[in-house]
């Protein structure tokens, strides 16, 4: 007993540093030799390098991923502290150095390569106790792990310092960045390893043989490797183990995780069914204070919304069925699943409380923003009535709506309704944020073969596949350029509010061109309909992106009006405690 609590310690508490990082303490020798002996203790501090995976930014199980979806075109943070103002993106936004997201990142990320350093130097003690296949299964967990953390780095970093084992304390002092191709060969030998040691189907929450190939095309993607990637997803594709879940929308409540039909969902995080600290801000933080009492800190554009095609395939602005005044009608169904638009109905769970008639114990809300009352849905007596008189529910109407350019607020007039479980109480939701899924690895691989010019059957069903979940009538592209549009665009609609968008855009090499403007959102009357908005081309292939000049005025705009992005933003700066600690690390340019 006594050694399995070591165990913990050590695993636990012995990587963690949230303002140190790159001096994290490894296992000491007689930890690496002592305690990791066995199959159950290796098995023990895995969980401890998983714990280092789940990369909340704060303290409330706000997953880090979904934060930066706040520096994309399809998301902003409301305005009100120096966390939640993602997108001003200038210098007084968060990318400053030593600013917290790009802090959090690179703690979180290099807190789990050192869990994964010290356990698999730390395993080797216990290698002969341990049957084969559980060792290298394990050690292949371990792997994948590591790779993800600094696919992450150099997504957002560039060249990173490039650690694959425990060091002393006083080697942090003097790494210096490695060139991402070199990382990159690294990792793909790792997942090949990964690939041939991990199981088709893994225990809920850990990586399987889809996520070590999933991720070497992701990487392979980043560095612009067409081919690896086509091969790596193809190799997934071709294993014949994942399908689609024909439920979109059960890949986002508990219930459908659970059963996790098609085996879609790959890789993602879970809260523990007895965590200590149940409140969780994945649901709280994408809805108004109207609806729970608390601000939400992400939410969705107008650019997102008009990236959904209408359901004859065509973008809103080629397509004779699509009605500005009811820019809900005739759309692609994914829009209904990932957004709350003006009008709809909200079913939210806030637990029982048989003295609200309101609350009991979901809240039914019609959500209509040109209100200044709530209009709920009065359980005892089966109708939805205006409870303006009610204090419990109401204030005024810019803290409930939170939509409008004055005071702490900064949405656009759209909530998400992706990750929204009506079976949950929004306050202590068990549900996790999706890492990875088998439609990624069909659209990744379509991608690639596209980029390489080699389209062929296989492309257009790896896109249809996903396409035709939501209704939407297969691609009839005809160019390189036109596929390249479609598939960017599906991976857009598909992946909303899932971490994916930010690294796309990066990769795309359209990040300024695609943030920079005025971030808008719906009309600010209801019955002066905005013009449509124009896409222009431009030299940057067909990315579908709109130019709002014409249409500004008659909509919500934010708080944060305009995003200032320059080159300079396409990489994050190393923080600066870092840097002030090693002066090997060199600075991004323009940091």
């Amino acid at each position: 007993m006594k050694k399995i609590f070591y165990i913990i310690i050590i695993i636990g508490l012995g990587f963690s540093s949230c303002k140190k990082t790159l001096d994290l303490q490894p296992l000491d020798t007689v930890s690496s030799t002592n305690f990791l002996t066995n199959e159950a203790e290796i098995k023990l501090g895995l969980s401890g390098v998983y714990n280092g995976a789940q990369w909340n930014y704060g303290a409330t199980n706000t997953p880090l991923l979904k934060r930066i979806e706040a520096a994309t075109d399809f998301c902003l943070s409301r305005k009100g502290s120096d966390q939640e103002d993602l997108m001003a993106l200038g210098d007084n936004g968060p990318f400053v150095n030593g600013n917290g997201i790009p802090t959090s990142a690179w703690s979180n990320a290099y807190t789990l390569i050192s869990r994964a350093n010290s356990f698999l130097e730390g395993i080797k003690a216990g290698q002969a106790a341990t049957p084969a296949a559980a060792y290298n299964r394990m050690r292949a967990e371990a792997l994948v792990l590591r790779a993800w953390s600094y696919y992450h780095l150099m997504a957002w970093f560039g060249d990173v310092p490039f650690i694959t084992a425990p060091l002393a304390p006083s080697d942090y002092e003097t790494q210096t960045r490695v060139a991402k191709a070199t990382i990159a060969d690294r990792l793909y030998a790792d997942l090949d390893e990964a690939w041939n040691n991990l199981p088709a189907q893994n225990d809920r929450g850990r990586v399987n043989k889809g996520v070590a190939y999933g991720l070497k095309a992701k990487i392979a993607m980043l560095t612009k490797n067409y081919t690896l990637a086509a091969a790596a997803s193809k190799a997934v594709i071709d294993a014949n183990i994942y399908s689609l879940n024909p439920n979109f929308m059960n890949l986002f409540s508990l219930a459908g995780q659970n059963a996790n039909a098609g085996n879609e969902i790959l890789f993602m995080t879970q809260l523990p069914s007895d965590n200590a600290n149940p409140l969780s801000y994945l649901q709280i933080g994408l809805l108004p204070r109207q609806v729970l009492g608390t601000s939400g800190n992400n939410y969705p554009t107008q650019a997102l919304i008009d990236k959904f095609e209408c359901t004859d395939g065509k973008r809103i602005d080629q397509s004779p069925i699509y009605d500005p005044a009811n820019p809900s009608r005739n759309r692609d169904k994914r829009l209904g699943w990932t957004i709350f638009m003006p009008g709809d109905e909200m079913n939210v769970a806030t637990g029982a409380n048989v003295s609200l008639p309101y609350q009991n114990p979901v809240q039914r809300i019609q959500y209509n923003i040109y209100t200044d009352v709530v209009i709920r849905y009065n359980w005892t007596t089966n109708t939805f009535v205006n409870v303006a008189g009610n204090p419990d529910y109401v204030s005024s109407s810019n803290s409930v709506w939170q939509f409008g350019s004055t005071g702490s607020v900064g949405g656009v007039g759209y909530c998400w309704r992706k990750y929204i479980d009506p079976a949950q109480n929004a306050f202590a939701g068990k549900s996790g944020y999706i890492l990875m899924r088998y439609a990624d690895i069909l659209l990744t691989y379509a991608e690639a073969k596209i980029e390489l010019n080699q389209i062929d059957g296989t492309v257009s069903s790896a896109i249809n596949l996903v396409r035709t979940r939501a209704g939407q009538p297969a691609l009839s592209a005809i160019s390189q350029d036109s596929y390249r549009q479609l598939v960017r665009r599906e991976r857009g609609v598909e992946f909303a509010m899932e971490g994916i968008r930010y690294i796309d855009l990066i990769r795309w090499g359209i990040y300024n061109e695609a943030v920079n403007g005025p971030i808008v959102g719906a009309a600010k009357i209801p019955t002066d309909v905005p013009a449509i908005p124009t896409f222009t081309a431009g030299t940057k292939d067909l990315n579908d992106i709109p130019d709002y000049t014409a249409s500004a005025a008659k909509r919500i705009s934010s708080r944060n009006q305009t995003r200032l992005t320059t080159p300079k933003h396409t990489l994050w700066p190393i923080p600066q405690g870092e840097i002030d600690k090693n002066q090997n690390l060199t600075q991004n340019p323009g940091w």
